[in-house]
């Protein structure tokens, strides 16, 4: 398993991507129903933006909904996620209208 940066003192850096080729990225504008991404077999992490409002992020694939959901990536900020083993797509809608949504692929 990849793990995080670290400082000069060995503390992991939280914030910073894990040391690993980018993969693959994704720009989507147009988010309006569960948007599937698939994802590169060699992906380890992936870190995802959520532009303008928030996304609900949801592992496999199933479709995402508002009441169907594994995480939550507020509107404006970017979050990092470990993919859990076995995974190979993940599941992303938008709380409203406008959603952008931004993905790097990490491994």
């Amino acid at each position: 398993m990849a793990s995080l940066p670290r400082d000069a003192n060995r503390v992991p850096i939280q914030g910073l991507p894990p040391n690993l080729a980018v993969l693959d990225e994704t720009y989507d504008a147009t988010i309006s129903a569960s948007t599937e991404i698939t994802l590169n077999t060699a992906t380890k992490y992936i870190e995802v933006a959520a532009i303008d409002k928030t996304i609900l992020l949801k592992w496999g694939t199933g479709d995402a909904s508002t009441s169907d959901f594994d995480a939550v990536i507020p509107l404006n900020s970017v979050r990092g996620f470990f993919v859990p083993k076995d995974e190979t797509a993940v599941n992303f809608i938008e709380q409203a209208a406008t959603a952008i949504l931004a993905i790097v692929e990490y491994g």
